[in-house]
């Protein structure tokens, strides 16, 4: 079951002399996104960002102009603009990716009726890139394309990171261990021992957690020529209902998908 990060997680900060103006505006843009629907308030996004009114308004004015921001109505509240909706559509399908992944998803929504996903590798996390809920209803906590899920929750994460060059993993691994104790009930016994059983059959099934117990799915990489993940396939269902035949069929089904995938977007990158 992929797991949402309980807050909305910020990329390590690496600032340097002349960046405070790029800071400042990246702390904006996450205040308002943190806001969601509704938007955000000159009053919120100073007690969130502890800047002056005078240097928001200067930024804001800044970044709308960009397109970065919208103000809707002369007064009021603030949201994230289109322009990073068209950033954002850019960058989650380079190579292809998002785009070749969608129809298999929607595929596989169909023929199963349960919840799919495409989830790539982001730092300590697994970012979901796209999704197809299906008619079956599920508890998960990737409700939205944009999700962020810690790498090492979830089968999805999991599967990740078992394909990924063994520095990196225990580098991820390091970082994380004491987050997936401390809020999973995740040991990092439990998934060195899992690493090597997702790869020896080729899919991950993820390790039960003390968020959703009851919770469970099936993951599967798509990996590159020489074997490095690009991403990987996952889908979300009740426990109860993942019987080992249901398992298998999800297997079958995913890991011909992902297959496509990867010899697709093997061409493409053969042309580019």
């Amino acid at each position: 079951m992929p797991q949402t990060d309980s807050s909305t997680p910020r990329p390590p900060r690496c600032s340097t002399q002349g960046t405070q103006t790029l800071d400042r505006s990246f702390d904006i843009l996450q205040a308002i996104a943190a806001c969601g629907d509704r938007g955000a308030s000159i009053e919120e996004l100073s007690a969130e960002t502890q800047l002056s009114r005078a240097t928001l308004y200067r930024l804001l004015k800044a970044m709308k102009s960009y397109g970065f921001i919208r103000l809707p109505r002369l007064r009021g509240n603030y949201y994230l603009g289109y322009e990073l909706l068209s950033l954002g559509a850019q960058a989650g399908n380079t190579g292809g990716l998002r785009e070749l992944a969608r129809p298999a998803l929607l595929r596989l929504s169909e023929t199963f009726a349960d919840s799919f996903f495409l989830f790539v590798q982001d730092g300590y996390y697994a970012l979901c890139l796209e999704m197809q809920a299906g008619a079956n209803p599920t508890k998960r906590f990737a409700h939205c394309v944009g999700a962020r899920v810690l790498s090492g929750v979830g089968q999805g994460s999991l599967v990740l990171l078992s394909h990924l060059p063994a520095c990196k993993r225990a580098e991820i691994l390091d970082h994380n261990a004491p987050r997936l104790l401390r809020e999973y009930g995740i040991t990092e016994q439990a998934l060195r021992v899992a690493f090597k059983e997702v790869r020896k059959q080729g899919f991950a099934g993820g390790l039960s957690d003390k968020i959703l117990p009851l919770h469970t799915g099936v993951a599967v990489p798509i990996l590159d020529s020489e074997g490095a993940p690009l991403g990987a396939l996952s889908c979300a269902l009740p426990s109860a209902r993942m019987t080992d035949a249901y398992r298998q069929q999800l297997v079958r089904a995913m890991g011909e998908e992902s297959a496509l995938i990867a010899q697709r977007m093997d061409a493409v990158l053969a042309h580019s």
